[in-house]
């Protein structure tokens, strides 16, 4: 999300669907999938409506001029929320809520849950909204109110969703206190201590993420979409993108690889 490089947010999208594919299964990514590609498309669409800037006109309608680098524009936003969207339910696969809350909870137990709560809140969300709308779907004794009541069906379920979440919130918030959130230092029944090997994990981690945000940025600051669109970064520099991009299909791989050594 820090840049608009079409090659970067390319190997975002790519990569994301990939690790999606590894760490969700089939099923859950086409579905991820079926909801992110129509919004990336409704982007590229309306963004060159509103926002005709560029040199380059692809076509003429009137007085509605189609640039090419707003249609660029355009794909590069809808790529960059779809990746987005797909990296938090992979993010949320890899990392489950509880498993967060044993990581951080001795340290940082605010931010732990905070952490948490944020990473369950898009594939939660994505869920209730697809249940809103088959619960919809079911009620046709009504009939169908036709194409003008498709935005008063859209705010109902939005209406749904966001007295879901408050409601959901409330017993959160109640379930919370009631074990004592919040009156001193937590206690863990199964204390995780970290090795040796952990260590160099992380530290790895950490280099890798370095050097890829680094050389993603840089990219960034090369590219530009108006007046017209740059040109392209070495492409050496695209390597540690696409390397710290693949660590959940690389992390997957090693332990499916050691999974087998054991057995």
């Amino acid at each position: 999300m820090g840049t608009f490089e079409p090659a970067v947010l390319a190997l975002s999208l790519a990569l994301a669907a990939a690790s999606s594919l590894v760490c969700r299964g089939a099923a859950a990514t086409a579905a991820s999938l079926a909801a992110a590609l129509p919004l990336m498309a409704l982007v590229a669409v309306v963004n060159p409506l509103v926002s005709p800037v560029g040199e380059t006109t692809l076509l003429s309608v009137g007085p509605l001029e189609v640039r090419l680098e707003a249609v660029a524009w355009g794909l590069a936003m809808g790529a960059m929320v779809a990746g987005a969207m797909l990296w938090a339910q992979v993010c949320a696969a890899v990392l489950p809520a509880d498993d967060l809350r044993d990581l951080l909870g001795g340290v940082l137990p605010t931010l732990g849950l905070a952490l948490s709560m944020v990473v369950r809140l898009v594939p939660e969300l994505l869920s209730r909204a697809r249940a809103s709308k088959d619960a919809r779907a079911a009620c046709t004794c009504a009939g169908d109110g036709g194409a003008a009541s498709a935005l008063s069906r859209a705010v109902d379920r939005t209406g749904a969703m966001v007295g879901w979440a408050l409601g959901e919130s409330v017993e959160r918030a109640s379930s919370m206190a009631s074990r004592g959130w919040g009156s001193g230092r937590r206690t863990h029944w199964r204390p995780r201590r970290w090795t040796a090997g952990d260590r160099w994990a992380l530290v790895a981690v950490a280099v890798v993420s370095a050097v890829g945000v680094g050389c993603a940025l840089w990219l960034g600051s090369l590219w530009t979409y108006t007046p017209s669109m740059g040109a392209f970064g070495p492409w050496a520099a695209y390597l540690p993108v696409a390397l710290l991009f693949s660590l959940p299909c690389l992390t997957a791989a090693a332990d499916a690889l050691a999974a087998r050594g054991e057995a």
